[in-house]
């Protein structure tokens, strides 16, 4: 039997998708031009290889994260610290396009109730994501949510990015809690991965069951509609509890 989602203390949310709908708001096509033009003027000065375009034709997560894996990871041409102010560059120009959607970005339905009633009962909370921590903390702000969160763990952090452990863990790190006192929610196979690596558990965001091998790997009882459907499940934990302490 799985355990309670009352009894979790420490609550580490994915972002987009997650608790905000941050996609729909970013010029990810205008941001990936403007990305891959900066990389390619940098490639060219350093004579680097510039396959890796060919090879993710797509998307600004995609390419950072392959970058970074390459040129801090694996030994490429860059040395380590050109290759790490090259790839805050790259960051803070994926942050300028999140910034400018961030503040259209809506809740998904209950995210705002859910963090406001988890912080209210005491649980630590903490975002692990691959966006800006900037861009998170300026949602926060908006929706009055800045003083529920213990930490952002963002691209920021020069961390690899999910579905590598290492921002679980630094999350982890800021709470001060071990793997078994923590929950990660998130919406992707990406997620999921990170948090089993990390050997956390993971409850999942997902308004179709539909469609994704990964949601396979889950307990249906893991798989949630919105954070408001959490937010229930969490009530109705916390009332069996109340009624029947000695179960805890």
């Amino acid at each position: 039997m799985k355990p309670s989602l009352s009894g979790i203390r420490v609550w580490l949310f994915d972002f987009d998708n997650t608790i905000a709908a941050l996609e729909r708001e970013v010029d990810w096509l205008g941001g990936r031009r403007k990305l891959e033009a900066f990389l390619r003027a940098e490639f060219e000065a350093r004579s680097l290889d510039d396959a890796i375009f060919n090879e993710i034709p797509r998307g600004n997560l995609p390419l950072y994260a392959a970058l970074h894996t390459r040129w801090l990871r694996g030994g490429a041409n860059c040395g380590p610290s050109d290759a790490g102010a090259l790839l805050a560059s790259a960051s803070a120009i994926i942050e300028e396009i999140e910034l400018a959607g961030v503040d259209r970005a809506a809740p998904l339905r209950g995210a705002v109730e859910l963090l406001r009633s988890l912080a209210d009962g005491g649980r630590a909370i903490a975002i692990v994501t691959s966006n800006s921590s900037r861009t998170v903390a300026r949602w926060l702000e908006r929706f009055r949510l800045s003083g529920t969160v213990s930490a952002i763990v963002g691209r920021d952090s020069a961390l690899a990015l999910k579905p590598s452990p290492e921002t679980i863990r630094r999350a982890l790190e800021c709470c001060g809690a071990p793997p078994e006192d923590a929950i990660f929610v998130g919406d992707s196979e990406a997620d999921y991965r990170a948090a089993t690596a990390a050997q956390v558990r993971f409850i999942a965001i997902k308004p179709d069951h539909t469609g994704a091998a990964w949601l396979a790997a889950l307990d249906s009882a893991d798989i949630f509609v919105s954070p408001e459907a959490i937010a229930a499940n969490f009530d109705a934990d916390s009332a069996i509890a109340r009624r029947h302490p000695g179960n805890r």
